[in-house]
């Protein structure tokens, strides 16, 4: 699953709205939404630590979401599209704590 749609999983789980999830973050209701849509770059790791805590997740499991997103970006500019969302998941888990 993608980082929006994961995303927006944690944040229905957590019963909050978009608009709760970026007050609670410091930040506007419109960049949650675009998370959500992947129509924004994957959040820095500032940002993923504050949505761990809204949300009560482990911020290194956000952290990695980001960052596979982010490395699904680069390997997309780069002509890589044939790698599945899962592989590219597991690529960052591989990498783990030298990715932070």
């Amino acid at each position: 699953m993608n980082l929006g749609g994961w995303l927006a999983e944690r944040r229905r789980e957590a019963g909050m709205s978009q608009r709760e999830l970026a007050k609670r973050c410091a930040l506007s209701p419109a960049y949650v939404a675009a998370l959500e849509r992947s129509t924004s770059d994957p959040p820095p790791l500032r940002t993923c630590r504050n949505m761990a805590r809204a949300l009560g997740l482990n911020w290194e499991e956000v952290w990695q979401r980001s960052f596979a997103a982010r490395l699904k970006r680069w390997l997309k500019r780069e002509g890589c599209t044939n790698i599945s969302d899962d592989e590219i998941f597991d690529i960052t888990r591989k990498i783990g704590p030298a990715s932070r």
